[in-house]
């Protein structure tokens, strides 16, 4: 009987080729499934949100990537980092120091807030109906976001990785 294969991983470990074939199909995995969560997360309610300044330093500095779950204003509590969006402004990201309702039986809710960074709350409290909640932050991962958004990037990445395809699937000398 003549023996094909043996791909049971005993005996010796695999070539270095292999293992880096392996490796790079294990990287690709992850980032493909981190782009389809990414893609995903619109469809779920949340938004990614890069931070322009510094008023949520230390611990979110100019940079920072928040995702944030849309939500009317009543599930709000005091302490969390809420995003406001404006009409004829930027979003406002900061944490909520005070909290109102703006009448009975209404979502709407009167919302001071204060940059953690801030030596004094936001100039006025915001009258909202939804929010954005801060489901994750990630410290510096705007810049990830920016730098993926590069059309050098996105070339370089759709080149890379179809060359990492073709490698993977080109067939082995035996």
């Amino acid at each position: 009987m003549k023996r094909i294969h043996d791909s049971s991983g005993s005996g010796g470990g695999g070539s270095p080729l292999a293992t880096t074939r392996a490796a790079l199909v294990v990287v690709l995995g992850v980032v493909g499934l981190a782009c389809l969560v990414l893609a995903a997360l619109p469809l779920l309610g949340f938004r990614l949100i890069v931070l322009t300044t510094g008023s949520m330093s230390p611990g979110l500095p100019a940079g920072s990537l928040v995702v944030a779950r849309d939500a009317p204003a009543s599930e709000i509590a005091i302490g969390d980092i809420v995003t406001v969006y404006r009409d004829s402004a930027p979003p406002v990201t900061h944490r909520v120091i005070a909290l109102e309702p703006v009448s009975t039986g209404s979502s709407a809710r009167t919302v001071t807030m204060q940059g953690d960074g801030n030596s004094s709350p936001d100039p006025e409290p915001y009258v909202v109906d939804r929010v954005g909640i801060a489901a994750l932050a990630v410290p510096w991962g705007g810049q990830l976001v920016f730098a993926m958004r590069s059309p050098w990037v996105i070339v370089g990445a759709s080149i890379a990785i179809g060359l990492l395809v073709l490698w993977t699937w080109w067939p082995k000398q035996e």
